[in-house]
This record gives C-alpha cells, sequence and structure tokens, in this order.
C-alpha cells in the first residue's frame, strides 16, 4: 500500500477542521483550549485509509497568531488541500498558508470550497475563479474544486475520491532515500515508556533499528513501531509513526527534532542556500519543524551562507519559509550545500558554478587533499550514491576531486626537484599536507618516483649517495656477485641501483655491483683477446655458478661473443 501525508490550510473559521471530522470521523481538536475557544490553535492528525493508498492528514491552525504552528504543520507535507468559505473567499491566512505551502516545495494542491449550503450557485463560481486567479498568481497548480458542506453531507464523497486521486498522482516512493522523521512530540506510555511521535518524511524504519535523534546525538533501539493506532513492523516515506523508544528521555525532545538512522545524515550549523534576504541580516530559517536563527552572508545576487545558532539536519534541495526576527514571512529558501567545509566567499564564489551544477565535485573540492568519505557525499543528498558513478580518484574510503591530486603531483614533483630528487617521506607529507594513502598513490602512480627506506625518491634526479642503504649496498656488493636472497634487507634500493645502472642483474637471481663488474672484465682482458672458460674460472677464481651468468652477461651487453668454447672481446 501507498502513504502520503496531506496538510489543511485556511483562514481561521473556514471549516478545515469540521471538513477534516466530516471525512474521516476524527476530531484533531484535541487540546482542551481549542475546545473551549472553538479554535484549532496547534496542528491535528487524521487520516483516510483507500485499499490502494492511506493518506495521513495534517490539519493546521489558520489564526495568524499561530503562524509558526501552521508552518510546523505544513513542514512535513507533500499535498496540500485548500479550504476556502464559499462566501468569504480567498483572506489573508489563505495567501499565507499557500505562500508557505510553495516554500516547502508544493506545487499542486486540492480546493475544497465549503459551506456552500450557505450560498447561491453563483457565490461558488465566484469563489472558484477568485481562487484560480489566487493560486494562478503564486504560480502553482489546482489537481481539482469539490463544494462542500459538512453539515448536509454535500460533496463528500466526491472529494474523498479527489483526494485519492491526488494523491496517487503525486505519491512519489522515497523508501530507498535515508530515514528521516520528523517528530512533533514525545511522552511517556506507561508499561512501554518513551514514544516519539512524527511524520516519516523520507526512508523506512523497522522494529529493532537504531535510531539517532539529532541534533541532541541521542542513540536508542526501536522497541515497537505504531501507526494511526496500529501495532507495525515497519514503517515507511508518507506516514505518519509513533516510536518506542524506551531508553531516552522524552523530556529532551523538542518539535522539529530528526529521528534518523546512525552514519547516514550529518548535522551542520552553516549551510548555504538561495533566498532573497539581505546580507548580514538575521532571520528565522524552518528545517521541517523547527525554527532555527540564523545570520546571512551574501555569496552572490541570491545565494548565502547562513550561519546557523544550532545545527541542521538537511540535504541538497530542501526548501522553506524565512521569517523575520518578528516573526513575519519574508521568502522561500532553497538548500544549494547542507554541509559547506569551505566558508570563505572568495572560494564559494570562484567555484559556484561548480556548486550549482555539481555538488559532489564542489565538496570534494572544499575537502580537497584530505578527501571526502562516502558518509559525506551521501549526506549532501540522503541517499546512496554509487561511488563508481562519480568522477573522482578513490583511495581507499575516500574520494579525491582530480584536480586535488593533480595539484599534489606537481607541489611533489617540485619539492623533489628542490631537493635533487631526494626528500623524506615526513616531509612531503607536511608539505603537501596529504595522508599516507595519498602519498603512496602520488609515488606509485609516477613512473620516476619510488620509496626507498624513508625517502621518496626520483630516479632520474636523485643523488642515491645520499641514503645510507645504498652506501651500505655499494660496499656489500664490492667482494662478490650476492644472491638475491642475500639482498632483501636492501630490496628498495636494489631496483632503483639496476635502473640507474650502480648494480647489475645476471639473471638467475645474481647480482653484481658495476665497480666489480668492470674490475672482472679488466681481468680478464689479461688473458688476450679471446679467452675460454676454465681459464675464465681461474683467473677470477669463481665456481661455475656465478662465473656462467658473467660471461652470458657480458655477451647479452656486447662485451665479448662466444664463438664455440671460447669467447671474443669485440671492444
Amino acid at each position: 500500500m501507498e502513504h502520503f501525508l496531506i496538510g489543511t490550510a485556511g483562514h481561521v473559521d473556514h471549516g478545515k477542521t469540521t471538513l477534516v471530522k466530516a471525512l474521516t470521523n476524527i476530531d484533531t481538536d484535541r487540546l482542551p483550549e481549542e475546545k473551549a475557544r472553538g479554535m484549532s490553535i496547534d496542528m491535528g492528525f487524521a487520516f483516510l485509509e483507500f485499499p490502494d493508498i492511506k493518506i495521513g492528514i495534517i490539519d493546521i491552525p489558520g489564526h495568524e497568531r499561530f503562524i509558526k504552528n501552521a508552518i510546523s504543520g505544513l513542514a512535513t507535507v507533500n499535498g496540500l488541500l485548500l479550504i476556502v468559505d464559499a462566501k468569504e473567499g480567498i483572506m489573508p491566512q489563505t495567501m499565507e498558508h499557500l505562500y508557505i505551502a510553495k516554500c516547502f516545495g508544493i506545487k499542486s494542491l486540492c480546493v475544497a470550497i465549503t459551506k456552500v449550503d450557505l450560498v447561491d450557485e453563483e457565490t461558488v463560481l465566484l469563489a472558484q475563479e477568485e481562487i484560480k486567479e489566487t493560486v494562478r498568481s503564486l504560480d502553482l497548480d489546482v489537481f481539482g474544486y469539490y463544494p462542500v458542506s459538512c453539515l448536509e453531507g454535500l460533496g463528500l464523497n466526491e472529494l474523498k475520491e479527489g483526494l485519492r486521486l491526488y494523491s496517487k498522482q503525486l505519491c512519489i516512493d522515497r523508501k530507498d532515500e535515508f530515514l528521516k522523521v520528523c517528530l512533533d512530540s514525545a511522552f511517556v506510555v506507561k508499561g512501554h515508556g518513551t514514544v516519539l511521535r512524527g511524520s516519516c518524511v523520507s526512508g523506512k524504519l523497522q522494529e529493532g533499528d537504531t535510531i539517532v535523534v539529532e541534533p541532541i546525538g541521542y542513540t536508542a533501539k526501536v522497541k515497537k513501531l505504531q501507526t494511526h493506532g496500529k501495532f507495525v513492523n515497519h514503517v515507511q516515506s508518507g506516514q505518519r509513526v509513533a516510536i518506542n523508544a524506551p531508553s531516552i528521555d522524552y523530556q529532551a525532545i523538542e518539535r522539529g527534532f530528526w529521528v534518523i538512522k546512525p552514519e547516514q545524515l550529518i548535522k551542520s550549523d552553516k549551510v548555504i542556500l538561495r533566498a532573497n534576504i539581505k546580507a548580514g541580516k538575521t532571520y528565522q530559517f524552518f528545517f521541517g519543524m523547527r525554527c532555527i536563527t540564523g545570520t546571512a552572508k551574501r555569496v552572490s545576487e541570491d545565494i548565502f551562507l547562513i550561519k546557523l545558532q544550532e545545527p541542521v539536519i538537511c540535504v541538497s534541495g530542501d526548501r522553506g519559509p524565512v521569517l523575520s526576527t518578528d516573526g513575519k514571512l519574508q521568502c522561500c529558501y532553497q538548500v544549494i550545500h547542507p554541509l559547506p567545509k569551505r566558508v570563505s566567499k572568495n572560494f564559494i564564489r570562484s567555484n559556484l558554478d561548480i556548486l550549482e551544477k555539481d555538488l559532489i565535485q564542489y565538496a570534494l573540492l572544499e575537502w580537497g587533499n584530505t578527501g571526502a568519505d562516502l558518509t559525506l557525499i551521501n549526506s549532501l543528498h540522503g541517499k546512496a550514491i554509487n561511488p563508481t558513478q562519480i568522477n573522482a580518484y578513490k583511495l581507499g574510503n575516500k574520494l579525491f576531486h582530480h584536480q586535488s591530486i593533480n595539484n599534489a603531483k606537481e607541489k611533489l614533483s617540485n619539492l623533489l626537484k628542490e631537493n635533487k630528487g631526494l626528500i623524506r617521506r615526513s616531509q612531503a607529507q607536511l608539505k603537501l599536507k596529504v595522508g599516507d594513502e595519498v602519498l603512496r598513490f602520488l609515488v606509485s602512480d609516477s613512473k620516476d618516483l619510488t620509496f626507498v627506506e624513508d625517502f621518496i625518491v626520483n630516479t632520474k634526479l636523485a643523488q642515491l649517495e645520499n641514503i645510507e642503504s645504498f652506501r651500505s649496498l655499494m660496499h656489500f656488493l664490492e667482494d662478490g656477485i650476492k644472491e638475491e636472497k642475500q639482498l632483501q634487507s636492501y630490496k628498495d634500493i636494489l631496483h632503483l641501483c639496476v635502473k640507474r645502472g650502480y648494480v647489475h642483474s645476471l639473471g638467475d637471481f645474481l647480482y653484481i655491483g658495476d665497480t666489480l663488474l668492470k674490475k672482472y672484465i679488466a681481468v680478464l682482458r689479461e688473458l688476450g683477446k679471446e679467452f675460454d672458460v676454465q681459464a675464465a674460472k681461474e683467473k677470477l677464481g669463481l665456481t661455475r655458478k656465478y662465473l656462467i651468468p658473467l660471461l652470458e652477461y657480458m655477451d647479452t651487453m656486447g662485451i665479448t661473443k662466444r664463438e664455440g668454447q671460447r669467447r671474443v672481446f669485440l671492444r
């Protein structure tokens, strides 16, 4: 079954709560003061159930004094039921609610024209025309108009079916996104302990899952789950949910806190967003149901870096209303970057094109040589991103922008040139400000670089005499041909010495120093222009195990040439 959340909207006394009760048989005015005053003060909750979809309804207050409660009610819904009194038509709070809904990204709505039993048909048509013009002026669409009378039961079945079709059309499967439950209350149930109640905006949750309540960071196990008064094994996006988490202190929970899963979403007290606000001023920003004060620093005409008074959970594309400090609606915002690392206006401005086109590439640029792990990358969009689809260097569990790695390569190359092809590993790491994994990649990715002991060596430029193991190896090779197993302690430098001609590989896992090789050749020349194996053996004092590979190597080098049982010097 699909699930969908709808909010009601409309001016005070236009019949929102009465209509919800007529549709669902649930009275959403649950507070004593609401009963006493005959007016909704806080949000109420109801639901409509069909064979193919279950619609949660959040009824919001219409009075201007409760604007923040109205915003909270519309913060987690995906659809809107606009309720307009046929006689009064569009009123101030009608407009305000429509604008709030638009701020949260709602683009289409259903319209119920109420109390049609008190007016004639022409008045109903005039009200509909006024609503049409108003909605059009806000660039919103109307799915359908439904004249109703709760007193006489007129049009209620048609409205129910309209809401079903409307919800089916807009319902989006968000189960694959990370879990986000926006909490509106917490309380204790005797025998069960703390219950957290809210709306599941995205993702899914099962009994036994571990959750985190942010921004306070409380972790708990889910003991039981309920939706609309029924125990269930799991819940998903689009549902009202009650989470039994006994280990959490319910008194620590505030409206607008988020329930998420560990290591999925990251909170931040800085965001980059698009809004029509003024630089240097302080505003109230609604992230979900929670109103948080923040100060705006202008980056470009309509893009701002916001420093918030407390951290928030949000993802790229999230929307919401902006209020002045005295609670007046100002504009809407859209999150461009939920987790900015670099807050320099110059950096943001110079990379603004990247930020607006590809947030992941921008984040990789921000993190530079440090790299960004997948938890951070996933948090940007609130879902798991396939790392193979990201254009980046992947080193260990981190991703690096190509520019960052290429810059580090260039810096390392310059460092080696400045230091005559040789630099200590720790010094290079300090200068480049990179981790060990990046440094190893920079070296392995270059055919001219290698590690020797604690050094990074440019095999073409380095003066190997400055390396202790080189000096020790040269000394060790002075007294004869050595087997590879004898050179294990020199394996880091051995390959480089062969490459640079200080050592020669005779094959058969045998090595000889260049100085000794030249000495042996000089001694063999004393035998004349040609010689045989026996003469060479007696002259050099070598066994055939070492002598034959030596003579064959001299042939390979073009120093000698084998002719039958003898060898002739060619040069």
